[in-house]
């Protein structure tokens, strides 16, 4: 049987050890979590039009937020793009109220900038990769190339697509692709296929 003194001993050890399996378990969590610096754009559909915002991310905090020239009513939308943007930064968050009379202006710029956050909070590693993915009519094969730890190109570049409905996928899903710095995209309207064969492609160049 162990004595006390062993048994206390073991448990002091056990102890210690969980201290530092949790010190080194939050510190990964902390730097995965945290942002990287630099001025980054998210969009979304606003009122009238798209909002195109550019949030700055300091130190791993939002310092700036920035909206563009917008097509918003401006007498409705200024007002509130001056609230939100404040709120967001004083919350270091998006979990804020919408503004009460620019509904859409407010949750357009909410989820801007929730993309914008996105971009930051993600690294991938630095290099050009491609993926294949089946189309409409058959392998689409894509290009991806990691900068920085952001994706920074995407290029379609082989594809046996109906050239009149795969163009607009071909053209807007890669953009798509680098503003929200996912694969996790809308797909483009008449050319669901493609767009999803674009987005499955990008998704394997970057995962397998």
């Amino acid at each position: 049987m162990l004595t006390l003194r062993t048994r206390r001993n073991v448990s002091l050890i056990l102890f210690i050890s969980l201290l530092l399996v949790s010190a080194v378990v939050w510190s990964m969590n902390s730097s995965e979590g945290g942002m990287k610096d630099g001025v980054f754009s998210g969009q979304a559909q606003g009122f009238a039009g798209t909002v195109i915002v550019d949030v700055t991310i300091s130190g791993g905090k939002i310092a700036d937020i920035k909206v563009r020239p917008h097509e918003e009513t401006p007498f409705i939308a200024d007002p509130a793009i001056e609230t939100l943007t404040q709120n967001i930064l004083a919350a270091q968050s998006t979990e804020v109220e919408v503004v009460s009379g620019a509904t859409y202006t407010s949750e357009a710029i909410i989820k801007a900038v929730e993309q914008a956050v996105k971009q930051a909070s993600v690294s991938y590693k630095d290099g050009v990769y491609t993926g294949v993915a089946d189309g409409y009519k058959g392998p689409v094969e894509v290009e991806v190339t990691v900068s920085q730890g952001s994706i920074t190109k995407v290029v379609v570049t082989d594809q046996m697509e109906t050239p009149f409905i795969a163009k607009n996928a071909i053209d807007k899903i890669p953009e798509a692709i680098i503003m929200a710095q996912s694969w996790e995209v809308d797909g483009v309207s008449g050319a669901t296929m493609t767009s999803n064969a674009i987005k499955a492609a990008v998704e394997k160049a970057l995962t397998e």
